[in-house]
């Protein structure tokens, strides 16, 4: 089982984590994630025990329990990929410029799917503009007040939310409405991955992208899903810089269909 363990101060290190967690049972592996580019701590770690019994055990025993000075929260989490947690953080540390680089302008309209609490839909509603639109879509009440709470605050009136009905894909948008397609950290979370890709297509404009970074899947499952649903064209890729990972961000082109 993979666990999260949050709340860790700055000079906290792998074996300090390991000592505590040995003490509910084995621990195969714990590596604290660290920002790419500055090698400082982000605050967490990832560790791995081998079944689901002793990582549960871990789960209630320590998390809210204190290593060092700070209480940690400690919870399962989905499997990650090598590399992959590190280059979340500089995506999200790194967003504006990210989605320069992958192609969003100004006067754009962007469909930001699974937005969350708006990492990427707020930079995106500063890049397009006031004539440009932002449709942060989700499942998440909650997730949607957070963003419009960012929105206010920065004065941003150009983004739309949008509640998903989490029985389906369909966005609610029309026919080549959007520009650009977000797809960032939440494909692993949609069973009907087919569908939703049928209908990203569907609300693409003729000339749009879709930017998608497959966490939790990796960029080789992510092609094979592309290449057999035939809807999309590779088009280029965005890394951090000298960091090799399973999953980045991939961009495609949309194909035309009879």
């Amino acid at each position: 089982m993979q666990l999260y363990v949050g709340g860790l101060s700055d000079d906290t290190v792998e074996e300090e984590i390991s000592a505590l967690f040995s003490k509910i049972g084995t621990v195969e592996s714990v590596t604290v994630i660290r920002d790419i580019s500055s090698g400082r701590s982000k605050g967490f770690a990832i560790l791995r025990m081998p079944g689901s019994t002793e990582g549960e055990d871990a789960v209630k025993q320590l998390n809210g329990t204190r290593l060092g000075d700070k209480q940690i929260l400690v919870a399962k989490m989905h499997e990650t990929l090598p590399g992959e947690m590190e280059f979340r953080e500089w995506l999200r540390d790194n967003a504006l410029e990210v989605l320069r680089r992958v192609g969003i302008r100004r006067r754009d309209t962007v469909l930001d799917y699974g937005c969350g609490s708006g990492i990427f839909t707020i930079p995106s509603a500063r890049i397009v503009g006031e004539q440009g639109r932002v449709f942060a879509v989700d499942v998440r009440t909650h997730s949607l007040e957070r963003v419009r709470e960012k929105a206010k605050k920065e004065g941003l009136e150009n983004i739309e939310t949008v509640l998903l009905d989490s029985s389906k894909v369909v966005t609610g948008l029309g026919d080549g409405s959007a520009d650009a397609v977000l797809l960032y950290d939440v494909m692993q979370e949609i069973d009907d991955k087919r569908g939703l890709l049928r209908e990203l297509h569907r609300v693409m404009r003729r000339d749009g992208f879709l930017s998608v970074f497959p966490m939790h899947m990796g960029t080789d499952k992510l092609m094979e899903i592309m290449d057999e649903l035939g809807l999309f064209s590779f088009r280029d890729r965005c890394n951090a810089p000298g960091h090799e990972t399973a999953s980045e961000v991939v961009n495609f082109e949309k194909r035309a269909t009879e």
